[in-house]
């Protein structure tokens, strides 16, 4: 393979990375974008969590050129980066849910407080009270996914081993060993982009909701699916650190997406959906 065949295949298959369902991009840009609730914002996740990732990406290429590649590629490697990402992930979903000040149906029943008592009492599903739709939730800022697609950078798959394994080593010089490693993030780059703005935007697509609902629902969604995200990546971690992942008739990283969508995302958004449908139909019988 010549250098410049090595380098059209790494951008193209970063292409298909970046729109392809996969363990690395599509939690985090999912719960970024939708928790900014708007085509912008998610623009924003995606470019911030790829171009860290970018970087990340061209620096393994040169490591990879300069022979490292088969200690980076250790499943031990991708164990620790699934419980980094994890953590990452847990800790940026609680922070979201803890400075939210927007009152929900509590998951066990409805309990009444003063709106002076409002942030106090606060668990991981909801807080206990309602209140008016119009205060604002703070969403997951999208600067934050620097630091996730970064940590995220170090995981492999099926494209980043083409990258490090084959391109990267056919470059024949250590000056461009970096190459298939940046257009790799690049195409990917490109592809979050436009994914980050499809997630963000639609929660503005089905015009049921008021503005202050959108953002409300963003930001809870978006929320949960980083911190109860986070968790199953951390299960994910240590399953692939203890080898019980060997066997398996599925890869690995998309059995994780997959129940990542069906068992957080999902469920996340629903649970949301019915928060404010709730809410909104109490305020219309206490106006």
């Amino acid at each position: 393979m010549t250098p410049l065949t090595a380098v059209i295949y790494s951008f193209l298959f970063g292409l298909l990375h970046g729109v392809l369902p996969d363990e690395h991009t599509w939690p985090i840009t999912f719960s970024y974008a939708i928790g900014g609730a708007s085509g912008k914002e998610g623009m924003k996740a995606g470019l911030f969590f790829s171009a860290a990732f970018t970087v990340q990406r061209l620096l393994l290429s040169e490591l990879a050129y300069l022979a490292l590649a088969p200690f980076l590629l250790s499943p031990t490697i991708n164990g620790i980066v699934y419980m980094v990402v994890g953590f990452a992930m847990s800790a940026a979903g609680s922070i979201v849910l803890r400075k939210n000040r927007y009152p929900h149906l509590h998951i066990m029943g409805h309990h009444h407080e003063e709106a002076k008592d409002m942030g106090r009492s606060m668990s991981v599903f909801s807080r206990h009270h309602h209140e008016s739709p119009s205060v604002e939730a703070p969403p997951p800022p999208a600067q934050w996914t620097i630091v996730h697609g970064f940590i995220a950078g170090f995981g492999f798959g099926g494209f980043s081993l083409f990258v490090n394994t084959v391109a990267a080593p056919a470059m024949g010089s250590a000056w461009l060993g970096f190459l298939p490693g940046l257009v790799f993030g690049l195409g990917t780059m490109i592809m979050l982009i436009v994914i980050g703005y499809i997630f963000g935007a639609s929660m503005r697509w089905s015009h049921l909701f008021s503005e202050a609902e959108i953002k409300q629902i963003g930001a809870q969604t978006g929320g949960r699916t980083l911190f109860f995200g986070g968790i199953l990546f951390g299960v994910f971690g240590i399953v692939t650190l203890l080898g019980w992942n060997r066997g398996l008739p599925i890869d690995v990283g998309y059995l994780l997406i997959g129940l990542f969508m069906l068992l957080v995302a999902v469920p996340a958004l629903v649970y949301t959906l019915k928060e404010v449908l709730a809410a909104r139909h109490h305020l219309a019988e206490n106006p």
